[in-house]
């Protein structure tokens, strides 16, 4: 498989970032310790930026040559403001890589826009739309824009149009301890099926939404990745290769294509909401009726963020008003991205495993993985985090 491509900062400088305010920018400070952090971190390195890395949980951002970790103590978030604040400063940015974080940065969005000289995240009623699944979808209805049918169970009666069967989920974009126990989203069949989740949801103390269900049609999954600050969008698609859509699950490998319809609606959805920072659009395809649909738009960096760098799509720059350190003009495709260890379960798991199954064959896999050449943790100028998970699988 080849190496994630990229020019390092020590062979190409940047070109200083500059604030809201007018400062020369020199550090980002990175809310979340994840894989996406990590992406970000090294991006904001190839900047020629400090990146710190701030969490309360151990992540593969902490790890990386190029970060200072900032590890805090699990305790009230009122400590951790403090802690945060005090990293700011007249050159220093600060980016939230979670929806936990980005609920943190909702909460204290005063405090820290006064300490810090940039946030690069939307305003707090862009981000309410982005997670809130209701709001979001009420939003698609209101803005013209095409998207699943959807309810929240109560005093309101199911719209006509929610025939079993349905999708079940949280209603808020949010990963907590509480909703651990319930999936990210799951096709509810009949009436007894959906009262038994509703109770499940009721015992976890969170907000169910229902939803079009669009599963057990032939779909296809994009994502539109994009940076945008004022009239200046820049985006680009890539297609879901696994797991299946129907899965409702986090991609593990995922692939730049070309799908000018896809790119528009991702485009309009931008535009309409006003939005600045970075953030990723997702989209599904019904390739039986060719209908596209608008599923939701998280607002911040993605999981496959690497792939924007790899193919020299500068939004860090963009956000930042900074010039990157890569050739901007050669923007490059045929990147695809893959979270080995996440893939190889997909492949060959006894639950959803597609090659063990015979839904897909074994050489078809392999030739997908050939394709790989943007990686979620391993890099080999910062080798590190891949080197702790394996000890750590």
């Amino acid at each position: 498989m080849q190496q994630t491509v990229g020019v390092d900062t020590e062979a190409s400088p940047s070109k200083p970032a500059i604030s809201e305010a007018g400062a020369v920018l020199s550090t980002l400070v990175i809310l979340g310790a994840s894989t996406t952090a990590l992406a970000v971190a090294r991006d904001a390195y190839r900047h020629g930026l400090r990146p710190v890395v701030v969490d309360s949980q151990d992540g593969p951002a902490f790890h990386s040559r190029w970060t200072t970790a900032v590890n805090l103590e699990p305790v009230a978030s009122g400590a951790w403001l403090e802690q945060i604040s005090e990293l700011s400063g007249a050159h220093a940015a600060l980016i939230a890589t979670s929806d936990v974080w980005i609920r943190f940065l909702i909460d204290h969005r005063r405090r820290l826009s006064a300490s810090y000289a940039l946030i690069v995240q939307p305003d707090d009623s862009t981000i309410e739309i982005c997670l809130d699944k209701k709001v979001f979808a009420d939003w698609c209805v209101a803005s013209g824009l095409p998207a699943p049918a959807a309810w929240c169970p109560g005093p309101e009666p199911r719209p006509a149009l929610l025939e079993f069967p349905v999708l079940l989920r949280p209603l808020h974009t949010m990963h907590s301890v509480q909703q651990s126990a319930l999936p990210k989203a799951m096709q509810i069949h009949d009436e007894a099926e959906l009262t038994h989740w509703l109770q499940k949801f009721a015992a976890q103390r969170a907000i169910p939404l229902v939803t079009q269900s669009l599963l057990g049609r032939p779909l296809e999954q994009y994502s539109v990745p994009f940076a945008r600050r004022a009239e200046k969008t820049l985006l680009f698609t890539a297609r879901k290769v696994r797991p299946s859509a129907e899965l409702c699950q986090t991609g593990t490998c995922v692939e730049m294509c070309v799908d000018t319809r896809v790119e528009r609606l991702a485009r309009l959805a931008i535009e309409r909401l006003d939005y600045f920072g970075i953030g990723e659009v997702e989209i599904l395809r019904d390739t039986v009726t060719g209908k596209d649909y608008l599923i939701e738009i998280n607002a911040r960096p993605w999981l496959q963020y690497a792939l924007a760098p790899a193919s020299n799509h500068d939004f860090l720059g963009l956000v930042l008003e900074r010039q990157g350190p890569n050739d901007l003009s050669a923007v490059q495709v045929g990147r695809t991205w893959v979270d080995l260890h996440a893939d190889l379960f997909s492949a060959f798991s006894r639950s959803v495993g597609v090659v063990r199954h015979g839904h897909l064959g074994l050489l078809a896999y392999l030739r997908s993985l050939a394709r790989c050449n943007v990686f979620a943790l391993f890099d080999w100028r910062d080798p590190l985090p891949f080197l702790r998970s394996l000890r750590h699988r």
